[in-house]
């Protein structure tokens, strides 16, 4: 007989080969070279907001503003870029702005103890707000050879968009693994309650993790605008779906079935690919996230069982 924890892992992998084995003989040029770096260019939209979203996750908390606070990011660089401001501080601001947004939410969830739903979304649709008063609800387009460079740049075969995403995230990765900061936001993740009590400020870390989610954030409107020359309107909201979804499916690939950054890119990985191969195929886009949606609730109930029955919230 197979183990619940076994059978949760299985599950997101046998949906994976089953995927892999249909687009490779039924669509077309599926693992042709370009295609291949079609699909990593993909995952860099999805890929850097899941690991800032895991994050904030594996801290105890959830965050769905990201999509917000991307678009704003993405508006304000290009602005200033547009009005001929170097990058370099143009960029610094908008980082600035983009841990700001975070810690806002930080504010209303940690210290005024609202549920991370109910605020995320109320800031979410806020942050959605001011990007379309920016950009004034249109396409808008970065001018800047900075942003040109990013979109048409290589390195050693490789779109630079694709670099940046893998610094970005090995950053990430020995942040979260290798340092005292990664096992505390594990640790207030596990039992907040144990660490106020072993004299670990859950706050603090709390605060921390909103902050990463801002540094992803800023860094996710980078690639957006460098692969698409511009913002737009409410692009990174379009792509919303797939970032959670990535995120889980990384948690159902873990041994411990946590929430882990190395998961959120392999979650990536499997959405970009999954998305690609559909597209291929000639589904509709529509089809294409109800598929999503629908694996969204599969691997969510897939991760909330536990000895053989269905977790559920108090």
């Amino acid at each position: 007989m197979i183990k619940i924890p076994l059978l949760r892992r299985v599950i997101p992998g046998a949906i994976f080969l089953i995927a892999f084995f249909i687009f490779t003989f039924r669509a077309f040029n599926f693992l042709s070279i370009a295609n291949l770096i079609n699909i990593l260019q993909v995952i860099t939209f999805i890929a850097v907001p899941a690991t800032g979203l895991a994050i904030v996750m594996l801290s105890g908390k959830f965050d769905l503003s990201f999509a917000g606070v991307i678009g704003i990011s993405a508006a304000v660089s290009i602005y200033f870029t547009n009005k001929s401001m170097h990058p370099l501080p143009a960029l610094l601001i908008t980082l600035l702005l983009a841990v700001a947004l975070e810690l806002v939410n930080a504010f209303f969830v940690v210290i005024l103890g609202i549920h991370p739903w109910l605020t995320t979304i109320g800031t979410m649709l806020v942050y959605l707000g001011l990007e379309k008063a920016i950009t004034g609800g249109h396409y808008y387009t970065a001018d800047s050879s900075f942003f040109q460079n990013i979109r048409f740049g290589t390195f050693l075969g490789l779109p630079v968009v694709v670099w940046i995403m893998l610094l970005v995230w090995l950053v990430v990765v020995f942040i979260i693994h290798w340092t005292t900061l990664g096992r505390c936001l594990y640790a207030v993740g596990g039992n907040e309650n144990a660490c106020i009590n072993a004299g670990i400020d859950s706050r603090f870390y709390s605060f921390i993790a909103f902050g990463m989610m801002g540094f992803l954030s800023w860094a996710g409107s980078i690639i957006y605008v460098g692969q698409l020359s511009g913002y737009p309107p409410e692009a990174a909201y379009i792509n919303q779906l797939e970032v959670i979804l990535a995120v889980f499916f990384g948690m159902a690939l873990s041994t411990k079935g946590i929430i882990n950054v190395v998961g959120a890119l392999l979650g990536a990985a499997f959405v970009a690919f999954l998305a690609n191969g559909m597209g291929l195929l000639g589904i509709s886009s529509y089809w294409i996230k109800f598929m999503e949606g629908l694996l969204v609730v599969v691997v969510i109930i897939g991760n909330s069982i536990s000895q053989g029955r269905l977790v559920r919230l108090e």
